[in-house]
């Protein structure tokens, strides 16, 4: 281990033994620094930590709040346009059932009611049987009258009753003059609103005409108790707790637990925390006005708190806050068992490397090294120099030979970008190259009918989200069929199998590719009709053949893409949808593949758009055990007879089968077209 020659020498030590000793040492020495470090940094990381969790907290009830609500702003404005476009007429027997409906339909809706320049009152009040109340004050009569319907969870009118008795006039309220003095939407104040006491506050949406002349107000109490219960379920901590608070100190929302568990019968006031019953949110209230930021701790009791104030986005001119306090102590124990886990391991892996080094390191710690050095550069695509390493270890010459193979293909893939390309190129065995290869591929366009009209009526921001989610949607799918997505252009989207892997089974790939993007859809345009949203129609072609797959671009960057014949001829069936009323549209050479797995129909032969040869195109309905509303074997048997009638030129008799074709389907979009074409031709002979 060591020795020295001679009494007037030093002494020298073994590499295995010195490199064990510095090892050791240095190890021991970063293990005793970690140690001090982490406890000097421990308060800091905690806090940190501890902050963070609470404002994702705090997140979520932003989130919450906006769920809650946003739906009734939107309901408002709706109505206004609706009335102000003359959809909606202003007049009692229009608003009495669209009050009702609105109040039906919005969970959090308490009273949703309008009141005009003539005195007319009309609302929709939710009982706590689920039954609804509608009150309607029409002054237009002589004398005025007051309808009090009372309807059940289904609408049905359970009881009626019709005075001349009224007691209330809306142009008095003050909710009425502040909306025709503001001209604008606003949100009233919280308040605990009767008969059936609960916190909430009204989204008040004034209306003028074009002249600028006040009309009236639309309006939605909405129940605040929703957001109560999410903070009852939402977990900060073990003794962590969140509320909701406006600029005079009134709770808006609180969980059912401490602090505030004694007030959960107190329903008919507004709950003020400058209170004795809540002295710790009163302190960090006005520690937060006097300091104004968002977090910071409290001492109260003998305890430190951590105190989170958020604003809330939608309630920021109210200067409502959402308030996240928990104990420090909630957080020190599990941070600390973490810290020893940490540390324990972190010998255990000492231990473990003082072994395995103290056999290994006399002959290959050099060679390691250098190699870690190398991997480390190729880690980073830093690629330039060959490797220089001496060894008789057979392990590493094999583990050096390898890396200098790898080393020298990446040097070619590192011009891709982004890397998860390059990954995939890799794996493919591609040189990287300006050009390409002849492969057969299956293509896949898609496009939103209609998407230039749907621009220039949708708001740009709100479009571009809905266009983010479709994208995000049927992305997905396609990655998961085993597709590569070439680009989006526009609101279309290129995809192909076939490259730069060989998938088996791509035609069939991509037919159900289309089937889950539509169905997908179908459940996404339900969703987006609730939330007011358009409707997205997507129109998709598919096409198997020849294409040239390779690298275009420059040194600097190369795009991996199709080119070719196939592609145009892909494109060009995704446009035809359009002239045959279908959504997705196959050539003959997909139907040869998956005409054994998928229901289809024949629709056409026809010259793409481009090109002068004429190929069948068939249209796709579903897999093989799709239910349809017709008889696709007696509907495919018309048709035939028909189209080889129309092809003949008979007119007469591909009219008649034509016929028959819409008497088995009376939906179908292609026969109605045939019928036309056939009517001109017959318009120009005669």
């Amino acid at each position: 281990m060591f020795h020295r020659r001679n009494s007037s020498q030093p002494w020298l030590f073994t590499l295995r033994f010195s490199i064990l000793a510095i090892f050791i040492g240095l190890i021991i020495l970063i293990t005793f620094s970690i140690i001090l470090l982490r406890s000097w940094t421990f308060s800091n990381e905690l806090t940190y930590s501890s902050f963070q969790t609470m404002q994702y907290a705090a997140a979520a009830i932003q989130h919450q709040v906006t769920a809650s609500v946003r739906p009734a702003h939107i309901e408002g404005q709706l109505a206004m346009r609706l009335v102000k476009n003359k959809l909606l007429s202003d007049d009692v027997n229009n608003m009495a059932p669209y009050t009702f409906l609105i109040a039906q339909g919005m969970p959090l809706a308490q009273r949703v009611y309008w009141a005009n320049e003539n005195g007319d009152y009309i609302y929709s009040l939710k009982q706590s049987d689920g039954s609804i109340f509608t009150g309607i004050y029409d002054r237009s009569k002589n004398p005025p009258t007051l309808t009090e319907l009372r309807r059940d969870k289904a609408g049905n009118v359970i009881d009626k009753k019709i005075s001349t008795e009224l007691n209330f006039d809306p142009r008095s309220s003050a909710w009425y003059q502040q909306a025709k003095k503001r001209q604008h939407f606003y949100w009233t104040d919280v308040q605990v609103f009767l008969p059936n006491p609960h916190v909430g506050l009204g989204a008040i949406s004034p209306l003028s005409n074009e002249a600028g002349k006040f009309i009236g107000v639309f309006g939605i109490n909405i129940s605040l108790t929703n957001l109560s219960q999410f903070m009852t379920n939402l977990h900060v901590s073990e003794h962590g707790f969140a509320f909701i608070i406006t600029p005079q100190g009134d709770l808006v929302a609180y969980p059912n637990k401490e602090p505030f568990i004694a007030l959960k019968d107190k329903k008919d006031d507004l709950i003020n925390v400058h209170t004795t019953l809540f002295p710790l949110i009163d302190q960090s209230f006005d520690i937060y006005k006097q300091k104004n930021e968002s977090n910071f701790t409290v001492d109260f009791n003998n305890e430190t708190y951590l105190v989170t104030y958020l604003p809330v986005a939608d309630f920021y001119e109210k200067g409502w806050l959402i308030g996240v306090m928990t104990p420090r102590n909630d957080f020190i124990g599990a941070l600390r068992n973490m810290n020893l886990l940490t540390l324990a391991i972190s010998m255990i892996v000492l231990l473990l490397g003082i072994f395995l080094v103290s056999k290994l390191v006399s002959r290959v710690v050099r060679p390691f090294q250098l190699l870690s050095r190398e991997t480390q550069k190729i880690k980073h695509f830093n690629l330039n120099g060959d490797i220089q390493v001496q060894s008789r270890i057979k392990e590493v010459v094999s583990l050096t030979d390898a890396i200098r193979s790898m080393k020298f293909g990446l040097k070619s893939f590192q011009k891709y970008v982004p890397h998860a390309l390059v990954k995939q190129l890799i794996e493919s065995g591609e040189d990287i190259r300006v050009g390409g290869v002849r492969k057969k591929l299956v293509v896949f366009f898609s496009d939103i009918q209609n998407f230039t009209s749907i621009a220039e009526t949708v708001d740009a921001s709100q479009l571009t989200i809905q266009l983010c989610e479709y994208f995000e949607e049927l992305t997905k799918i396609i990655i998961q069929e085993k597709g590569t997505i070439d680009k989006y252009i526009g609101d279309s989207i290129m995809a192909f199998w076939g490259a730069p892997l060989h998938v088996p089974h791509a035609a069939e790939l991509a037919a159900r590719t289309a089937l889950r993007c539509e169905a997908r859809l179908d459940k996404l345009n339900a969703n987006w009709e609730k939330e007011g949203k358009p409707r997205f129609v997507t129109r998709i072609g598919i096409h198997a053949g020849e294409a040239i797959v390779g690298n275009l671009g420059s040194t600097e960057r190369l795009n991996y893409t199709a080119l070719g014949d196939s592609i145009n001829t892909a494109s060009r069936l995704e446009e035809i949808n359009k002239d045959y009323k279908t959504r997705i549209m196959v050539s003959e050479s997909v139907y040869e593949k998956i005409s054994d797995k998928f229901t289809l129909r024949f629709v056409d032969h026809v010259a793409v758009k481009g090109k002068s040869h004429i190929i069948n195109i068939y249209e796709l309905l579903g897999d093989k055990d799709v239910q349809l509303t017709f008889d696709l074997p007696a509907y495919d048997k018309a048709f035939k007879q028909a189209f080889t009638a129309y092809k003949n030129k008979e007119w007469d008799k591909a009219n008649d089968y034509f016929h028959q074709c819409q008497q088995i389907y009376p939906d179908d979009s292609l026969a109605p077209i045939f019928l036309k074409r056939i009517e001109e031709e017959k318009n120009q002979r005669s």
